[in-house]
């Protein structure tokens, strides 16, 4: 299984490819055969996930809840099976660039079992949203730590 995707890389794109930052590129298992799924995920981001993981998202939501179901239908309007070549580039989607509003700057963000693909300004602000969050959230959950 790929392993937890963590921590934010800026990078760029050139004709629609992206480089995965080696990082995340060492995270995704032998066992997803260097395949990827993009689709579209929230706050205008593309969502990437190692093939393993993909097949094993869309195992459970298939025998998940009626809403499940349905999140999956909706996922697969927006998948792309997407090959990793030889230095570790994709090429993305124009339809899903276009919805990221990715031109030719780009910021990775692990997500855990996937990573997301943003456009640097929306990622910008999505950080300050979370800055001014981050304090109360430590102090609400502070028995974890």
């Amino acid at each position: 299984m790929s392993g937890t995707f963590l921590g934010s890389i800026g990078s760029s794109i050139t004709n629609r490819r992206v480089s995965i930052p080696q990082s995340f590129r060492e995270l995704i298992a032998l066992s997803a055969r260097m395949l990827v799924v993009a689709v579209r995920g929230r706050n205008n981001t593309i969502y990437i996930y190692p093939m393993d993981v993909w097949k094993k998202l869309e195992a459970d939501l298939e025998q998940g809840t009626d809403n499940q179901k349905q999140l999956l239908k909706m996922f697969r309007i927006y998948a792309t099976v997407l090959k990793v070549e030889g230095p570790g580039r994709i090429l993305l989607p124009k339809k899903l660039l276009e919805m990221a509003e990715i031109e030719n700057k780009i910021v990775f963000l692990g997500e855990g079992k996937f990573f997301s693909i943003w456009n640097p300004e929306n990622f910008q602000k999505y950080e300050e949203e979370i800055a001014q969050r981050y304090d109360e959230k430590l102090q609400e959950n502070e028995f974890l730590l």
